[in-house]
């Protein structure tokens, strides 16, 4: 079996649960606990990071950082509604370190670590998760080298979504990534109401402006 399929195909076994959820909460409490302690925003102008979605796009955040009674309740990670086969550019330049993209668009899966996904890590040793990509969409391999603004995949419904498509996307500190070592982004080219720390508001919509 090539070193390739090996990555495709492997079981997400670094000891994290990445739980994403296809619900929202329309009132969300402010963050707390753990989470919010690591919820420390810089001043999106100076963010290395991008939307995740092509330039002129506009999407909505259905469950944001942090949030109560949702799968991101301790994860600093954004859903973005997307319907199935939409671009995914990345976030920031790196190498990717896996991908997989064999999991049907059908969004009733259990498992959390079940769904088409990509890994992508950055120059500073971060890594970018970019989850519940549609079926056989994926168009970069392990160890490209990818720039920022690079088509990468289509947004899918691959996976737990509780049946709505969209994007998960989340950065974590280092590889191999682990629960509760996440990073807390914004995005430099989003145009859209930030909250009182920096990050972006579930339930509003974000534009990708030039960047």
């Amino acid at each position: 079996m090539s070193a390739r399929v090996e990555m495709r195909i492997m079981p997400l076994v670094f000891g994290f649960l990445v739980a994403v959820v296809g619900c929202s909460d329309d009132n969300p409490a402010e963050p707390s606990g753990s989470c919010a302690d690591r919820a420390v925003f810089g001043a999106a102008a100076n963010s290395e990071y991008i939307l995740p979605f092509q330039v002129g796009e506009s999407y909505t955040i259905s469950q944001s950082y942090c949030q109560p009674l949702t799968g991101h309740s301790n994860q600093l990670a954004y859903d973005f509604e997307m319907p199935i086969g939409d671009d995914i550019v990345a976030a920031r330049a790196g190498v990717v370190r896996m991908e997989r993209d064999d999991v049907p668009d059908d969004g009733d899966g259990t498992d959390p670590t079940y769904h088409n996904n990509i890994y992508i890590e950055h120059d500073d040793g971060s890594v970018a998760f970019y989850a519940h990509l549609q079926q056989n969409s994926v168009v970069v391999q392990v160890g490209d080298t990818v720039v920022v603004g690079q088509r990468i995949a289509a947004s899918g419904n691959s996976g737990n979504t509780g049946g709505l498509p969209h994007l998960h996307f989340g950065v974590y500190q280092d590889w191999p990534p682990q629960e509760g070592e996440d990073v807390a982004i914004n995005f430099r080219n989003a145009d859209g109401p930030l909250d009182s720390r920096g990050g972006l508001e579930v339930g509003a919509t974000y534009t990708a402006l030039q960047y």
